[in-house]
Order: structure tokens, then sequence, then C-alpha cells
């Protein structure tokens, strides 16, 4: 793999996120090439901020983006999350 990439890990995160509402954190990890704990740091910070938000189902979590929300830095702060998937080809999914 590349020594750098375009997008933080928070954004793939957010992107495995938005294809799968109910992916594990052991297939996100395994996607984005960090560690289960790593993804639950990220998840933890997103859901902080309003991003996403986190529902029990069973045993299992089901996750839901805000695409309303802001990008963060300066530089792309008029932007919407939605723009950003939308940019990379991943919509959110109705009701995820």
């Amino acid at each position: 793999m590349a020594s750098w990439t375009f997008l933080s890990n928070h954004a793939h995160v957010l992107l495995c996120v938005a294809a799968d509402p109910d992916r594990t954190l052991h297939d996100i990890a395994r996607r984005v090439g960090i560690t289960e704990r790593g993804v639950q740091l990220i998840l933890a910070d997103l859901i902080a901020e309003g991003y996403l938000e986190r529902e029990r189902v069973g045993r299992r979590n089901h996750y839901k983006i805000h695409p309303e929300g802001r990008l963060r830095h300066p530089l792309e702060a008029h932007h919407r999350v939605a723009d950003l998937l939308a940019a990379l080809g991943s919509e959110p999914v109705p009701g995820g």
C-alpha cells in the first residue's frame, strides 16, 4: 500500500459505514487497514461530533449517517458529509 493517501482513516471508516451501516468493526478494520480498536475510536469521534449515531440491534450495531454535517477543516467546511460521499460515489444507505 502507498505510504500516504488523500483521505484520512476517519473518511475511510465513514465510507465503509455509508456502504453498509451494519458492517462489523472487524470488517471495517480489515477494509481500512487499521485495528478494530482504531475503528472503535474513530466511530466514537464521529458519533461525539454528530456525524453518526449508533443504534444497538440485538448483538450488533447499526449506524446512521447525518449527511448534513459539515466537514471539519476550514478549507472544506463549506461542504457537507453528503457532498463527500457523493463525490466518492458512496451515497448513504436510506435509513442507514
